[in-house]
C-alpha cells in the first residue's frame, strides 16, 4: 500500500482491526493508505477552538464501563457534530470537557497543556484514551529534562496555560490560538519542534 503513495508528500496510514463476522473463525483486519492532507499552514498559523460538554462527568466511565466510552469505534458521528458546531460558532476545532468542568481530549487529538516547565495531559481513563502522537512528544520532552504530567485538568487550568496544543497522528501538533474567544499565548519555538521531532525518521 505504502509503495503505491507518490513520493512527495505526507502519507496517513490507518490499521483497522475488527472482530470479523459474527461467529466467524478469525478477525478481519486492513490497512489503508493514502496521501495526507497538507497541515502545514495550520501547524503554522495554530486553531481557534471552542469547548463543549461531552455530557457526562468524569467518573461515568468507571461506574458504567457497559457504556464503553473508550472505546475506538468507527462511529465518529459525535466528533463530526462537534467540529460541525465549532465552524457554525467560527471556530476550527474544539475541546471535550467533563459537565463537572474537567479536559477530556478533542474529536480527533489529544489535548497537551504548559504551565512553566511542565507539560500535561489529561489521565487516560475509562473515557479517555492515551494518545500515540502524545505519548510521542512526551517521550521526547522527558529526553529534553522537562516534567510531563498525566492527571485531571480543569477548565481554569486550561484557560490559564502558557500554551497549549492539540496533536495528533496526522495533523501533528497544533498551537491553540484562541479558546472560547479570547486569545491564548503560543509557543511557536517549541510547535516547530515538536513539528520536526514527530516529522523526523525514528526506530
Amino acid at each position: 500500500a505504502v509503495a503505491r503513495i507518490p513520493s512527495q508528500g505526507e502519507l496517513a496510514i490507518k490499521l483497522v482491526l475488527s472482530r470479523g463476522v459474527e461467529h466467524g473463525p478469525s478477525p478481519t483486519a486492513w490497512l489503508h493508505a493514502s496521501a495526507a492532507s497538507d497541515f502545514g499552514p495550520v501547524r503554522q498559523s495554530g486553531v481557534r477552538v471552542i469547548t463543549l460538554d461531552r455530557g457526562y462527568d468524569r467518573g461515568v466511565a468507571e461506574r458504567a464501563p457497559w457504556l464503553l466510552l473508550g472505546a475506538k469505534t468507527l462511529s465518529y458521528a459525535v466528533n463530526m457534530a462537534a467540529l460541525r458546531e465549532a465552524h457554525r460558532r467560527g471556530a476550527d476545532d474544539t475541546i471535550f470537557v467533563t459537565s463537572d468542568g474537567y479536559v477530556m481530549e478533542g474529536p480527533t487529538s489529544s489535548v497537551i497543556i504548559r504551565h512553566g516547565d511542565v507539560f500535561s495531559t489529561p489521565a487516560p481513563s475509562g473515557a479517555i484514551l492515551h494518545g500515540t502522537t502524545q505519548r510521542s512528544l512526551f517521550d521526547y520532552l522527558e529526553r529534553h529534562g522537562h516534567a510531563v504530567s498525566y492527571r485531571d485538568i480543569s477548565i481554569e487550568e486550561l484557560r490559564t496555560a502558557d500554551a497549549v496544543w492539540l496533536v495528533s497522528s496526522v495533523r501533528l501538533a497544533v498551537a491553540v490560538i484562541e479558546l472560547d474567544g479570547v486569545q491564548m499565548p503560543v509557543d511557536a519555538p517549541l510547535t516547530e519542534l515538536f513539528t520536526e521531532y514527530l516529522l523526523s525518521p525514528r526506530d
